[in-house]
């Protein structure tokens, strides 16, 4: 089986895991190695690997070299495994310079999770901020009655940015008076 057999899809572009990955390079360069380093101190809150892959260890100058980053805490795998989660996309990186496991892209399943997720939070600042505003124009100004109204439109589902979208046209819409039935407790 090859490694374009073992791809899966992400958001419509094909990627091979990073565990198939290392399992081709270790069974086609027996005289390879594998390394990472801790690169930022344990005890800081980002924490940075440096991944370092060498497919001939007799010819040690040709080698393949990335960085990984994460925050503690920044997503369920990175509460307690940001030290794990950065090396795995470190050596993801360096083995897809190596042409393995490349389809579609070098960046790891994480780092691709990442960006989604770096994306939406800075969306959601701007977006809570034009929905408060909004509001404001309507006369809703408490805090509490325009998390109750967002709450209530968002119908607990995530906010992702076709849902803010749809929020706020609701809200722009909406009578005052529709938004402070919206905005009491029930």
């Amino acid at each position: 089986m090859s490694l374009q057999d073992k791809a899966i899809d992400i958001k419509g572009k094909q990627y091979v895991l990073v565990s198939d990955r290392v399992i081709y390079f270790n069974e086609n360069y027996p005289n390879g190695s594998i390394n990472t380093e801790l690169v930022s101190d344990p005890k800081d809150e980002r924490v940075v690997i440096k991944a370092t892959v060498i497919p001939d260890c007799d010819k040690p100058e040709r080698k393949f070299s990335d960085y990984s980053q994460a925050l503690w805490g920044d997503g369920y795998i990175n509460k307690t495994s940001a030290i794990e989660n950065c090396s795995t996309s470190a050596v993801g990186r360096c083995l897809g310079y190596m042409n393995i496991g490349v389809i579609d892209s070098i960046a790891s399943k994480d780092e691709i999770d990442k960006a989604e997720i770096q994306s939406r939070m800075q969306t959601a600042p701007q977006a809570i901020k034009e929905i408060g505003e909004i509001l404001d124009s309507k006369g809703i100004t408490e805090p509490e009655d325009k998390q109750r109204i967002v709450r209530k439109l968002s119908d607990g589902q995530a906010l992702n940015t076709s849902g803010i979208a749809r929020i706020k046209k609701e809200i722009v819409l909406a009578q005052a008076d529709t938004l402070r039935e919206l905005a009491k407790e029930n």
